[in-house]
């Protein structure tokens, strides 16, 4: 057969035949050229034997670099995920440290009892919500130079189930006031109820705001004493009245008016133009039902109290010291 092509054009050609680059009619020529010459089809099946080892050289070149890839990922997801899972313990480790350990700041408890021997403060307490137990306490200096006691519960465990705290306090430590959830402790040892420093905070000027007669009315806690009443004021000329109109019969009349007398005198002292505390209510009696009423004035209550009745309303002690003599604290 007549050779179209000389073989050193298909030497040339075979490394494009062998990576399958050439034409068709070039492969042809080049395939009908290596049936009769023998040097150029060996030289073909070297090319071809080398591109394959090549191939099989890159092939697996390729497969390490994916294998190495694949390990890179699956170290990194490693890492990423203990990341995750150490924040995640670090989390729970801390959530746990609060709720059961270390503690929180709470105000939902009830003093139970506090009093003053020497220097040194005995005050107990117990718990609102029984989800908390006592956990410690900590005494925090206030923008106002006097000291706070803050108690600190935790969630109940099988190490601290207990719901209340009984606490003794050097006062000659504290060096200031002590306010202990509303309540005062005065560096001489005086005690003022969270109910005094409130009426003290809630005294007011006018009885014609009955907002805020209803807030010291509230405070000192005579409807649950007494019953509930309605209002009557007389604000058009003095002096300026308050009439509390009970709505429930009295079980004990005698006990009724020695209530009502220490309410009025309160009343009195925190509302500033107050001059007479009227109150109707009734009493059952064996012929029947019989509406009586009762009335303090401001000197009244000046004279029932030992001292003008307008100066226990100049301090949350002075506040204190009327709802003891009165005897009507609402706790």
């Amino acid at each position: 057969m007549k050779q179209n092509i000389p073989c050193e054009m298909i030497r040339d050609l075979l490394p494009l035949y062998v990576e399958g680059l050439t034409s068709e009619e070039s492969s042809r020529q080049i395939e009908a050229h290596m049936e009769t010459c023998e040097d150029c089809r060996g030289r073909y099946l070297r090319m071809k034997e080398d591109l394959g080892r090549e191939t099989d050289v890159k092939r697996k070149e390729n497969e390490r670099e994916i294998d190495y890839l694949k390990k890179i990922r699956k170290s990194n997801l490693r890492k990423v995920l203990l990341g995750i899972g150490s924040a995640f313990a670090v989390v729970l480790l801390a959530l746990f440290l609060k709720l059961f350990v270390i503690g929180y700041p709470v105000d939902s408890y009830l003093v139970t009892y506090a009093n003053v021997n020497e220097h040194m403060l005995a005050v107990g307490g117990v718990f609102y919500d029984s989800a908390s137990v006592y956990r410690r306490y900590k005494l925090v200096g206030e923008n106002d130079g006097n000291t706070k006691l803050v108690i600190y519960a935790c969630l109940p465990s099988v190490w601290n189930r207990s719901g209340v705290f009984n606490l003794n306090i050097d006062l000659t430590e504290v060096g200031t006031d002590l306010s202990i959830n509303g309540m005062s402790v005065k560096q001489d040892g005086t005690i003022v109820s969270r109910q005094a420093n409130e009426l003290f905070a809630a005294k007011h000027p006018y009885v014609g705001d009955m907002s805020a007669n209803g807030r010291v009315a509230q405070l000192l806690g005579i409807g649950r004493a007494l019953g509930s009443f309605k209002n009557e004021l007389q604000t058009s000329e003095e002096p300026y009245g308050w009439t509390l109109n009970f709505e429930n019969s009295a079980a004990n009349s005698a006990v009724f008016e020695e209530q009502m007398k220490g309410y009025a005198c309160v009343l009195m002292a925190l509302t500033g133009n107050l001059g007479e505390v009227n109150w109707t209510y009734t009493v059952e009696l064996e012929d029947g039902p019989q509406v009586r009423q009762g009335t303090m004035t401001r000197e009244a209550c000046s004279e029932w109290a030992g001292e003008p009745i307008e100066t226990f309303a100049e301090s949350p002690e002075a506040v204190q010291r009327l709802l003891d003599l009165t005897g009507v604290t609402k706790e």
